[in-house]
């Protein structure tokens, strides 16, 4: 059978992750050290509670876990995650257990945007979200981020811009905290105003915050979430946070808070998908959460992670050339790096394997059409410090030979 003749368009279109494709050029090549990917370090991962907690759990709640579960969640995780939120009022139709944070985002655009709506994102964002937003049809716009987050002055235009186009925008898509790519988070003020611009234009944000957790310096702030019920407009924002990026990605497991109304919509998505999270790993995530563990082992990544930011934030002052910058992140797992205008990081790329170190061209980030070619993506939350020393230095030995 030739399927390209019964594929559908939205299949045809789908572009596979470009980030994916870039690593899997790296693997397995002897004395390749890779700054590429996102993934958690693996000696994060509590596996001994995690293994007491599954073998208790089907003992003792077998009956129940293994069969099919509620959609909308475990009710049991539902209130250890009510509690860790510190949001006692919190009802539960306005919370879903979702399938790691993409189920939640994917719910979210499909409740809302039909093909031809517009999405708002920074620019740079998330490739993932970015290639799912594209692939449903939409026209994503970008909007640049600078050292305080995204510029509010280019939302508004563009929101303006929109309307008297006659497009429609259905939400802006944000990661305030440590952002993935750049590693920027939102200062607090620009957050309270963003929520004051969202107000004015009825704008719908969702809010991404999968590394919010992960914070080695500085001063966390509330997430747009909680300012927005601060002025009793919870309709304004969905907030998804992900347990990836502190029990492990293979989990699975993500939570979204909003408004009953668009959380019953993004419900009814994930029944018609997966019927539910995975009953174990819910149960499994709440009795982790119930043991009181959970700050115990933020902690511990914390401790783990800050010295392989501070290694390579420390590489970077000391191998790069001077034309180069680069963001200071506070926490999350990503450093972005700046390359005068006229070089071309993608072609960086395929030089920097014969220096055997890969990262991820800027490009990739971008929406279709909007790219910037002189930008970087590292991450330090996977290899050794020992590795960001290394790597950087082969990195900053490329550059200080293409930087002339």
């Amino acid at each position: 059978m030739n399927w390209n003749n019964y594929l559908s368009k939205q299949s045809i279109s789908m572009k596979q992750s470009l980030i994916r494709d870039l690593v899997s050029q790296t693997k397995g090549v002897p004395g390749m050290i890779s700054l590429a990917g996102g993934f958690p370090a693996p000696q994060t991962f509590p596996k001994q509670k995690l293994a007491e907690i599954f073998s208790e759990i089907i003992l003792n709640d077998g009956d129940d876990i293994l069969q099919y579960g509620a959609t909308g969640g475990d009710l049991r995780l539902i209130e250890a995650i009510k509690k860790w939120e510190n949001l006692p009022a919190l009802t539960h139709d306005e919370i879903l257990i979702s399938v790691g944070s993409t189920n939640a985002i994917y719910c979210y655009t499909r409740a809302l945007t039909d093909e031809g709506d517009v999405i708002l994102c920074e620019g740079p964002n998330f490739l993932g979200t970015g290639l799912l937003f594209e692939t449903i049809g939409a026209e994503v716009i970008g909007i640049d981020v600078d050292e305080g987050g995204i510029n509010l002055e280019q939302l508004e235009a563009e929101i303006i811009k929109c309307k008297n186009e006659n497009k429609k925008i259905k939400f802006l898509y944000t990661i305030p905290e440590f952002q993935n790519p750049t590693g920027i988070s939102m200062k607090l003020e620009r957050k309270y105003a963003l929520i004051d611009l969202a107000a004015k234009y009825d704008l719908a944000i969702l809010e991404d915050n999968p590394y919010g957790a992960l914070r080695y310096s500085g001063e966390k702030t509330p997430d747009l979430y909680k300012i927005a019920l601060d002025i009793n407009r919870p309709d304004l924002v969905v907030l998804v946070k992900s347990f990836s990026k502190i029990l492990g990605p293979g989990i699975r497991m993500a939570y979204a808070l909003g408004d009953k109304t668009i959380i019953d919509k993004m419900t009814s998505w994930q029944q018609k998908i997966n019927v539910s999270a995975d009953n174990i790993s819910q149960r499994a995530v709440a009795v982790f959460m119930e043991k009181d563990y959970l700050q115990s082992h933020i902690d511990f990544i914390i401790d783990f992670y800050r010295p392989k930011k501070d290694a390579m934030l420390q590489a970077l002052e000391k191998y790069m050339p001077s034309q180069a910058s680069w963001t200071a992140p506070e926490g999350g797992m990503f450093v972005w790096i700046y390359l005068p205008e006229n070089y071309n990081a993608d072609e960086l790329f395929q030089k920097a394997l014969d220096y055997k170190v890969a990262f991820v061209p800027g490009s990739k980030f971008y929406p279709s059409g909007s790219e910037r070619f002189n930008e970087i993506r590292l991450n330090f939350s996977y290899p050794t410090e020992e590795e960001i020393d290394e790597g950087i230095k082969r990195l900053g030995e490329l550059l200080e030979k293409e930087l002339v």
